[in-house]
């Protein structure tokens, strides 16, 4: 493995910790963007972006983290997947819901093409009684809404608590991302509809602004799509995702992908890397001003095909391991930062007696934690990430 002396990451229990020098490898820029929140120097709001998989789409591991941040810097707001884009979808501090005749099309087949960013999903309607609805527990005071926009798209009709519906144009000369926001006061209620007696409307999500309690505050938008790989970002379109990513001018970017990948017996280590390497290489193009964190996969475990025995016939992914390995040999070659949640769950193995013991912390499939133990791994990846910002 290459690593060079300005990107060494010393493990301890599966967190990066401080070298000699006080600060931690790969997220230099990171710490400094919440330094300048804390003193006063800056007012914008420090900006996460966290992609992945399943353990980051049901909001337990992530909810753990954004509500620690919140009560450290203040409460930003936060970004959301359009409706509600497969079933089980539920986030922290909101409650949402969908009627009408939305098509919900999802970025993980193989074969998908379509006006995708980074949330993973398009949600798209034509008539006016397809609805979008948002209770949200704490007020906000904005809204956004990014919409595919093209020539032959409608108008959006927006209402916000019990005002007066606001209608929206999401026509494009040419196809691309639009971005609508309105500002609120105070508001905790969202309708979103298309207004029907135009084009459709396709919406990639939404989501809210608060003003942070340290002027500037954090936000921390987490989107999860169930069963992904890294080559899902492949499924989206490179103009909407980079434009995406330079409006929100993320201070740290966060990769969750591995566990699925690790499961995968015939998976080409070397083309994974090469994958890996592009993407971090665009996503320096993008956001120069970003951290980039690769969090190497859980511990998992199955109860057939080869492996590692772990007990009672569950048996360790043969490449579960190998992948974990080269997601840190690109973080030191690349100079991001690393996090081995295998090992922060306890070493190979961790997640069987997560699943036997009692209370359980693992679900019985031996991949996805239950929400006490999503909520813990998030407490120690953010403590991880926090490391040396006292």
């Amino acid at each position: 493995m290459a690593v060079f002396a300005s990107t060494i990451l010393f493990m301890t229990g599966g967190c990066a910790v401080a070298n000699e020098g006080g600060a931690v490898p790969g997220l230099e820029k990171f710490h400094a963007a919440l330094a300048a929140v804390e003193d006063g120097r800056r007012t914008r709001p420090v900006s996460i972006l966290h992609l992945g998989d399943s353990h980051i789409s049901l909001d337990h591991l992530t909810g753990e983290m954004r509500k620690l941040w919140n009560e450290r810097y203040g409460n930003a707001g936060r970004g959301l997947q359009p409706g509600v884009p497969y079933q089980y979808y539920s986030v922290q501090g909101y409650r949402i819901s969908m009627s009408g005749e939305w098509e919900v099309k999802s970025s993980l087949p193989a074969d998908a093409h379509g006006a995708f960013g980074i949330q993973g999903f398009v949600a798209s309607a034509a008539r006016a009684d397809a609805e979008m609805v948002l209770d949200a527990d704490e007020p906000f005071e904005g809204v956004e809404v990014e919409v595919a926009g093209a020539p032959d798209t409608g108008y959006l009709s927006l209402a916000i608590d019990d005002a007066a519906p606001l209608r929206l144009s999401t026509y494009r000369k040419t196809p691309g991302l639009v971005t609508l926001y309105v500002p609120a006061a105070q508001a905790r209620h969202l309708r979103l509809s298309p207004v029907g007696n135009g084009g459709p409307v396709r919406v990639l999500g939404w989501g809210v602004r608060r003003s942070g309690a340290k002027e500037g505050g954090v936000r921390y938008d987490s989107y999860g799509v169930v069963a992904a790989r890294l080559g899902i970002v492949s499924h989206w379109r490179d103009d909407i995702v980079d434009a995406q990513i330079e409006r929100r001018r993320p201070d740290l970017i966060i990769l969750g992908y591995g566990t699925n990948e690790g499961f995968d017996d015939g998976l080409d280590l070397a083309a994974y890397r090469k994958r890996l390497v592009a993407l971090i290489d665009r996503l320096r193009r993008i956001a120069p001003q970003a951290s980039i964190a690769l969090l190497g996969a859980f511990d998992g475990a199955r109860d057939s095909g080869a492996g590692e025995p772990c007990g009672d016939g569950w048996v360790t992914p043969p490449k579960l391991g190998k992948l974990r390995e080269l997601q840190q040999a690109v973080a030191a070659e690349k100079g991001a930062w690393f996090w081995d949640g295998e090992t922060a769950m306890g070493g190979r193995c961790a997640i069987h007696r997560w699943v036997t013991q009692d209370p359980p912390r693992a679900w019985p499939d031996h991949v996805h934690l239950r929400p006490s133990g999503a909520r813990e791994m998030g407490d120690k990846l953010w403590r991880a990430l926090m490391a040396g910002t006292d």
